[in-house]
């Protein structure tokens, strides 16, 4: 003991090894708070804050948070051990609590950081909550912890009341709007996409100006995340969704339906008005016969001159149309309670276009094309049992075939030789 006294009397003589050791014992009390906080503080906080954490939920949560706590608590009890030190030099103490204090600040902007981020991804891992974003709300957070901390280490670098710090941001209000316009029409854009569902993580959207169509895959600040059907990623400003014009697909697919409008082309000079020998012919396909009856009102076919079709304007296009709307409602992919539509457009020079209007029971892409395909393969296929050319522009073929010479015409140089 008396060696120790003595020891002490020389280092306390010695003001250069007083300041060493003051300094060392400083250093070893930051470093032990350290690990005491790095070993034991993880299990106070998975106990009080992650007590009812699901199982089978990787747990990193605590571990994080423990990380972030051990940085800055050894400032705290450094910065409140210099009062237990005498032998420090007024200068030197003020020195090391403006570093304390800056640590402290930076390292508790760091653990709220970490806080926040924490928070996101809980929310994200929500089933209800998979299509919603707080990305944007967050980094918001994260901006305004940084701008406190700025302000609290000015404060402590300057000695001043951060009240005086910040009443002479205010003249430079224009400059930091400057800085920050884009931080603050993202915020507005975030706010609007989000507080009104227009869109969410998953969405499909469109945006042919820039060339873009997949799923949204991210919603931050500044930008929103799309991995297109190419397995591309482009990035777009999140202000941008406010001024530019795109499709969200996702109300289809909440629809539990897909539209199908597309056009086929007849040959406008194969439509005609029907007789009964058209109509014989046409009676025997199922349907056609229920809608050649709804057509005649209750008339027999044997009994209709051909003049009364010509006058009620029947033609076998009508009935093609009559037939097709009654084949699409009876099919199983073609939603029944939504609009079955069969119509001619504008004539063109390609023909007369036919279009059919009606959405799929399915909303899945191979489905949906495998019906569409299906529906105009047979459209191609019965049209002929109704009279009419499906119209398409005359091919190498067709020209090769008008070159030849007929049969008939042959003939007939042959005899005359």
């Amino acid at each position: 003991m008396h060696y120790i006294q003595s020891l002490m009397s020389f280092i306390e003589g010695n003001r250069v090894l007083s300041i060493s050791f003051s300094l060392l014992l400083l250093i070893m009390a930051g470093m032990v708070t350290h690990l005491i906080c790095k070993f034991f503080i993880v299990k106070v906080i998975r106990k009080v804050f992650f007590s009812s954490h699901k199982k089978g939920v990787p747990l990193d949560k605590d571990v994080r948070l423990s990380q972030k706590l051990s940085n800055f608590v050894p400032v705290i009890v450094v910065y409140n051990f210099l009062q237990f030190m005498p032998g420090l030099p007024e200068n030197l103490k003020v020195a090391i609590q403006t570093i304390c204090g800056i640590l402290f600040f930076v390292y508790l902007s760091i653990f709220f950081n970490e806080v926040l981020e924490i928070v996101n991804n809980s929310y994200s891992r929500k089933s209800k909550r998979k299509n919603h974003s707080i990305k944007g709300y967050i980094q918001i957070g994260k901006i305004l912890v940084h701008i406190i901390a700025a302000i609290m280490i000015l404060a402590i670098m300057s000695n001043k009341s951060p009240a005086i710090i910040i009443s002479s941001l205010g003249a430079v209000a224009a400059v930091l709007m400057l800085i920050f316009q884009h931080t603050l029409l993202s915020l507005v854009a975030n706010i609007q996409l989000s507080s009104n569902d227009v869109l969410q993580l998953g969405d499909w959207i469109e945006m042919p100006d820039r060339n873009i169509s997949g799923e949204v895959i991210d919603i931050a600040l500044h930008t929103i995340t799309i991995r297109n059907w190419d397995n591309t990623i482009s990035r777009i400003p999140t202000k941008n969704f406010l001024t530019e014009t795109y499709t969200n697909w996702q109300a289809m697919f909440s629809s539990g339906a897909r539209r199908i409008m597309r056009s086929f082309y007849l040959d406008q000079k194969s439509i005609t008005f029907v007789n009964q020998e058209m109509l014989q012919a046409m009676s025997q396909i199922r349907l056609a016969g229920e809608s050649i009856t709804e057509l005649l009102d209750g008339r027999d076919i044997n009994a209709v001159g051909d003049r009364w079709f010509m006058e009620n304007g029947i033609t076998n296009l009508m009935v093609f149309r009559k037939y097709l709307t009654a084949w699409l409602a009876q099919r199983d992919d073609i939603q029944k309670e939504m609009y079955i539509v069969v119509r001619p457009l504008k004539p063109s020079p390609d023909g007369l276009p036919v279009e059919i209007y009606c959405f799929t029971s399915s909303i899945f892409w191979a489905d949906y094309e495998n019906t569409q395909a299906a529906i105009f393969e047979y459209i191609y296929a019965m049209a002929r049992h109704f009279e009419l050319q499906i119209y398409q522009h005359p091919a190498g073929s067709d020209f090769a075939r008008l070159a030849q010479p007929r049969p008939d015409s042959r003939d007939a140089q042959q005899s005359g030789g």
